[in-house]
């Protein structure tokens, strides 16, 4: 597949797991505050690793998302073959994307260090 395709298809399939999150299709009261940060698809198509961040405070609740989008993964996974009419139905993998927790915490790190006057 062509590199440019490919970052095409995998800006549709960020914007299409998205908005099924965001519409709150999918129907699992266990799932909390998700982004969707990216999407890796195999140059076969056969994978999409999905990276998410979660953004609740409570570890447990972030636990109880994650399990969440995994036991609906098929779910999405078909519904993005569906909606963008793939022909190869790539499996869907998530992976927790901790780059924007991580920035937090220096950011906080930061401000303890050199505090703003006001």
């Amino acid at each position: 597949m062509k590199p440019l395709r490919k970052k095409r298809l995998e800006s549709n399939i960020v914007r299409e797991i998205a908005e099924l999150i965001m519409r709150r299709r999918i129907k699992d009261e266990r799932l909390g505050f998700v982004s969707v940060t990216g999407v890796n698809l195999a140059p076969d198509l056969s994978q999409m690793e999905v990276r998410v961040s979660l953004f609740s405070t409570d570890e447990n609740e972030n636990r109880i998302t994650w399990q969440a989008l995994k036991d609906n993964a098929r779910w999405l996974q078909s519904e993005v073959s569906h909606n963008l009419r793939l022909r190869v139905t790539p499996r869907l993998y998530f992976e927790l994307d901790t780059s924007i927790a991580e920035g937090d915490r220096i950011l906080k790190l930061m401000d303890q260090d050199h505090p703003v006057d006001s």
